[in-house]
């Protein structure tokens, strides 16, 4: 009995199957670089970069090959975690919408949420990691920057380069000068473990208060 032309019909279920396939595989892929990642990300805040790929792997319940399969290297889930980590701590800052709003209040919005995430335990955290690892891997250094304070500074400088009732000339320069002046030594303080406890919102908002005070004078406006 000879073989069955194929039809129209029989090539197109063939080729759906393996498209079909990969709609099946994603969401379970997708979960389990996801459990990969919250593992990693567990293991290098609290061990640093030594930390070993096999007690990665056990975190997760996955095998060691299959944490190479989602990522080519260490170096690759940790720069991958770098990425996620800073991204989702500067994510609601870039979300600000600051357009429409005055500068003293889109001065206080910036202020108060960027000291509040740099004196978050989580960013403290992966301030340390970044500190320590840098020289080794100055790659990582250079990806915190850009996906961390870079993007927040771009994100403000736009802000006050659209604001023709402040005179500024280098507004880039002038949102790394507020930043810098609304986070002062709090950040050191807690990095050095010289300050026991985060800063309670009460002063967070006084400190943000007298910098956006301090900046708008020198920018030719008095709040």
């Amino acid at each position: 009995m000879g073989k069955r032309k194929a039809t129209g019909t029989d090539k197109e279920r063939a080729a759906a199957k393996p498209q079909r396939a990969l709609r099946r595989g994603r969401p379970a892929d997708i979960r389990k670089r996801a459990e990969i990642l919250a593992a990693a990300t567990e293991i290098f805040l609290d061990q640093g970069y030594a930390a070993g790929m096999d007690l990665i792997a056990r975190r997760a319940g996955v095998s060691k090959v299959t944490v190479y399969a989602h990522f080519s290297s260490k170096a690759a889930l940790f720069g991958a975690i770098i990425e996620e980590l800073a991204g989702r701590l500067t994510r609601g800052i870039e979300r600000l919408a600051l357009d429409n709003l005055p500068p003293e209040q889109a001065l206080q919005e910036v202020g108060r949420a960027y000291l509040t995430l740099a004196l978050a335990p989580s960013s403290l955290a992966l301030h340390r990691l970044i500190v320590a690892e840098a020289a080794r891997n100055p790659a990582l250094g250079r990806l915190i920057f850009a996906s961390g304070p870079r993007s927040i500074i771009d994100t403000l400088g736009c802000y006050l380069q659209s604001r023709p009732e402040l005179r500024i000339a280098d507004p880039t320069l002038a949102a790394e000068q507020f930043l810098g002046m609304v986070l002062g030594h709090q950040q050191l303080g807690l990095l050095l473990t010289a300050k026991p406890a985060a800063m309670a919102r009460r002063e967070i908002e006084s400190r943000v208060a007298n910098a956006v005070k301090l900046f708008l004078r020198g920018c030719g406006r008095a709040s």
